[in-house]
């Protein structure tokens, strides 16, 4: 029979048994626990190919941090990393919903396309204009080129 060390065996990292999921990541990953959150958000990043999920390029705010397991960066941080990289994304997230309330967007323009789509036109009040993608002032360079007749 097993003895009970064995038994509580949480994986094998080349052929060497670990006995928790903070021991698995550390020995897969090849150094101990992150402890500044500078080079969490750099491991993050790394692990993550530069925030890339299904091909399309992210930012730290706006990347898609699930609870799937085996998903980046998830599967190379352990559980604590993970919740202070959520927190950290979270007080992001804040600041920037923050910095965009202060700048206080009014809607100008609505474009209706012949593809039924629209598009709305945002300015701030400091005349900075924004799609309703977000995008700055991306749909004057498409205006400006009609009037000029060079689509």
């Amino acid at each position: 029979m097993k003895n009970e060390k064995e038994m509580r065996i949480y994986g094998t990292v080349n052929s060497k048994p670990v006995y928790s999921r903070d021991e698995f990541v550390y020995a897969c990953r090849g150094f101990g626990a992150i402890k500044d959150d500078k080079e969490l958000l750099a491991f993050a990043e790394k692990a993550t190919h530069g925030w890339m999920r299904a091909g399309s390029k992210w930012n730290f705010r706006t990347y898609y941090l699930g609870d799937y397991a085996l998903d980046e960066p998830q599967c190379s941080l352990t559980d604590a990393e993970y919740a202070r990289l959520k927190e950290l994304q979270k007080e992001a997230q804040e600041a920037y919903d923050k910095a965009e309330a202060a700048r206080q967007w009014k809607r100008v323009n609505t474009i209706a396309y012949a593809d039924n789509s629209v598009e709305e036109i945002w300015r701030d009040k400091d005349g900075n204009e924004k799609n309703s993608h977000g995008h700055a002032a991306a749909w004057r360079c498409v205006l400006l080129k009609e009037e000029k007749n060079e689509l």
